[in-house]
């Protein structure tokens, strides 16, 4: 397999890149690294897992089965070799031929001994010049971190997505939704302060091309895959062999959910390119969760403002290599502004709902901060947990949280985590009331 090329390595997490690292370090074979990364993904599931449904059987069959994340080993070895800490090697064609590369080892370079070294020693600098060589290697990722605000050059400190939910009552097709989808776009594009502009016109037209294709092939693979279960069971039935018919996957159904992805695809890709930094709906998602991750970007599709994806510099990272410097919005004046913005930003979430209550979602309250604030979701998290532990003094109010869950939270977001020592405990909703008169304003 060949480990040349600048695309997106598809690593969900920057941390494969350490567990790959250090295994090879140890002097692991492939088989081992492929296993140290299904523990990684492991470690990562079980942490995030808030509401007891984390399987350990179906982690200890992952880390069995020696086609499984053989594609994402593949990726994180060629990602190192790219970045020039560990020396190049023939790699696996497919989870089939995994079995050959098992026992093979690998070697790093001065280069990638040095960093192995200085991760294990200094977690944060070394993610810091992790990021810097990946924006060396990768032309997209410094792209995708001006497109969002996050370049000393950005022309924008965020980049606003228009896109359409389905409410199932005013759009009774596929088309109907395609149709409204694009004329919401274009109202937006005409509008204006998305962070990028597209003549309205040539726009719709590049959706609706995109969503035809996508649709078309998505009926097509349906297509294909009906008749030759069909075949499959006739030919059983001439033969008065067993009628099991095809043993081919069923491809997904063509279903709503589908019909808007399919949108959002094509609103992604139409908005980076039109900002200057052309690339695909996987590569901004990934990049989008590593510069998360850095504390150097966030994103929301529940800020306040007509339905959007938006994302948003949460702080800047200047040169590139071992040249790269950052800054981020982080620490003590970050937490007085959150605990000062609250107030006016529960009454306006309050005055949204159709139905006021005292309780508000937690994760809304968050991406309303976080977004006008332009700050990271772990600081909203942790000023919110330290007013909530009475370790800020002189608010003018009390912050109540509870973990009982009113409305779903979304896939994207997720619940307030207070780590304990009982467990992690989890909130859902929360409210202000007033403080005990005298006290100090924030």
């Amino acid at each position: 397999m060949s480990v040349g090329g600048a695309g997106i390595p598809r690593l969900q997490e920057l941390s494969y890149i350490e567990t790959a690292a250090l295994a090879v370090a140890r002097g692991d074979s492939f088989g081992q690294i492929r296993v140290a990364m299904v523990e990684q993904a492991e470690r990562i599931a079980r942490k995030g897992d808030n509401d007891g449904s984390f399987n350990g059987a179906k982690w200890a069959a992952l880390r069995a089965d020696h086609r499984r994340y053989v594609h994402n080993t593949v990726d994180v070895l060629k990602e190192l070799m790219r970045l020039g800490w560990v020396e190049r090697h023939v790699l696996p064609s497919s989870p089939r031929s995994a079995y050959a590369h098992a026992q093979v080892v690998f070697e790093l370079t001065p280069q990638g001994r040095a960093w192995t070294d200085l991760v294990a020693h200094d977690t944060r600098v070394g993610y810091n010049v992790l990021f810097g060589e990946l924006l060396n290697k990768h032309p997209q990722f410094e792209g995708f971190l001006r497109v969002v605000g996050a370049r000393p050059d950005s022309d924008s400190d965020q980049l606003s997505i228009p896109l359409l939910r389905w409410d199932g009552t005013s759009r009774r097709n596929g088309q109907e939704f395609r149709r409204a989808f694009i004329a919401h776009l274009v109202d937006c594009l005409r509008q204006g302060g998305l962070g990028w502009s597209a003549e309205p016109t040539a726009a719709a037209a590049a959706i609706d091309e995109y969503v035809s294709t996508a649709v078309q092939r998505a009926e097509n693979r349906i297509s294909r895959w009906k008749a030759h279960h069909q075949a499959d069971r006739e030919k059983a039935l001439q033969s008065a062999g067993p009628q099991t018919g095809s043993t081919a996957k069923a491809p997904p159904p063509l279903t709503r959910r589908r019909i808007v992805s399919f949108c959002e695809e094509a609103a992604v890709r139409l908005a980076f390119t039109a900002a200057g930094c052309p690339m695909d709906y996987i590569s901004h998602e990934l990049l989008r969760h590593w510069s998360s991750f850095m504390g150097l970007t966030n994103y929301s599709y529940y800020a306040p403002g007509p339905p959007a994806l938006r994302l948003w510099a949460t702080g800047t990272v200047a040169g590139k290599g071992a040249d790269a410097t950052f800054r981020r919005s982080v620490g003590p004046a970050v937490c007085r502004s959150v605990l000062a913005a609250l107030p006016r930003i529960c009454h306006e979430e309050t005055m949204r709902m159709a139905t006021p209550t005292d309780y508000l979602a937690i994760w809304r309250i968050r991406a309303a901060v976080c977004w006008q604030l332009r700050i990271s979701d772990a600081e909203f998290d942790a000023a919110l947990l330290a007013a909530h532990r009475g370790r800020v003094e002189g608010l003018p109010y009390q912050i109540h949280m509870d973990g009982a869950s009113g409305t779903r939270t979304p896939g994207s977001t997720g619940p307030l985590v207070s780590p304990t020592l009982s467990g992690p405990r989890v909130f859902h909703i929360m409210r202000l009331e007033e403080a005990d008169a005298g006290v100090a304003p924030l």
